[in-house]
């Protein structure tokens, strides 16, 4: 079976799972563009290859299966094929299909809308793999809004590709637990790796006819729009509980923003909710100790383990003074449109 292979950033433990076994693609069309200009400076230079390396927030190296800059080389020197999305229109895609006699469109985390006419050109039609459970969280941004909501239980989906978004056919489905504390990035990560020890087998059952199809239950779905910069704001009316989660689910990209009085723009990367004092007025902070500080919430405290701003600084500071960080501080609440809480069923 030729795969013509739509690939985004989500599929690239995908990548190299299909690689090793006999669903190489014949072709791959990246999400992502591969090339950019050169740095303009040396600083710029030592930035543009150091920071792909660390997630931010963290002092963790991105693991080595899930470094979406390697994919073009990867792909060259296994001799395969592929173009950049940016640009392509049906036309192309009809090309493509042609010249490589492509059987099947398997799309995995490619964020692109493609006509029904694309679709039905292949003999196989089109398959995509989604890191929820369709038909909940349908849309663009699943795993953001799964951490932040507090969802329990998550896993990949594999269901035909149609004309309305996420909503086809499912043909498999694998389901794991939330852990507690999990964060976006861990959760994503380990989604994607889950998709890519399913997706070989998942073909081969694919091709012989062996993975029957069955329409979502559209009455438990649901649908989340793209995550934008302002769901990432901290309401610090919010109780201390759903703030925690939005620090989860905006880590590791781009961390929950609220400000100091002063307007320094801080992004909170590890918190824990914890039970205190409810009488003093939300977002402020309370108590400040060497590895972590507490700020009052709408019930509870939320207790800061690591925060950036703007400015430079750095909270645990290691040396470094971050003064507006003491016993009364106040901290600018956040107008986020989200009203943080748990997914109403």
């Amino acid at each position: 079976m030729n795969v013509l292979l739509l690939l985004g950033d989500f599929g690239v433990p995908s990548l190299v799972a299909l690689l090793a076994s006999r669903h190489r693609p014949v072709c791959v069309v990246l999400a992502t563009q591969t090339t950019a200009p050169p740095p303009a400076t040396p600083i710029d230079w030592i930035r543009a290859h150091a920071h792909p390396f660390f997630w931010p927030g963290t002092f963790a190296p991105s693991p080595r299966d899930y470094r979406p800059w390697t994919v073009a080389a990867t792909l060259a020197r296994n001799s395969i094929p592929f173009v950049e999305a940016t640009g392509l229109v049906a036309s192309d895609f009809f090309r493509l299909i042609e010249r490589y006699a492509v059987d099947l469109l398997l799309s995995i985390g490619y964020p692109r809308f493609l006509p029904t006419a694309v679709l039905e050109k292949p003999p196989g039609g089109g398959v995509n793999v989604h890191p929820s459970l369709l038909p909940r969280y349908r849309g663009p941004s699943p795993v953001f809004w799964q951490i932040a909501l507090g969802e329990e239980e998550s896993g990949v989906t594999l269901h035909r590709m149609t004309a309305e978004v996420d909503a086809g056919p499912i043909l498999l489905q694998v389901k794991t637990r939330i852990v507690p504390e999990e964060t976006t990035g861990a959760l994503y990560l380990r989604l994607a790796r889950l998709a890519a020890s399913l997706l070989p087998e998942a073909l081969t059952r694919l091709e012989t006819g062996a993975l029957p199809e069955r329409q979502p239950d559209f009455g438990i779905g649901s649908t989340q729009r793209r995550f934008q910069n302002e769901d990432s704001l901290i309401d610090w009316s919010q109780p201390a509980e759903d703030l925690a989660r939005l620090v989860r689910a905006c880590s590791p990209f781009p961390g929950a923003q609220t400000r100091l009085v002063d307007g320094e723009c801080v992004r909170i990367w590890r918190a824990r909710a914890w039970e205190g004092p409810t009488r003093v007025p939300s977002g402020q902070i309370v108590a400040r100790r060497r590895w972590s500080f507490d700020v009052t919430t709408g019930r509870g405290l939320l207790r800061v383990k690591t925060a950036t701003s703007n400015r430079g600084h750095r909270f645990p500071t290691w040396g470094r003074p971050w003064k507006t960080l003491v016993g009364g501080a106040s901290l600018g609440a956040g107008e986020s449109g989200q009203r943080w809480g748990r997914r109403q069923e």
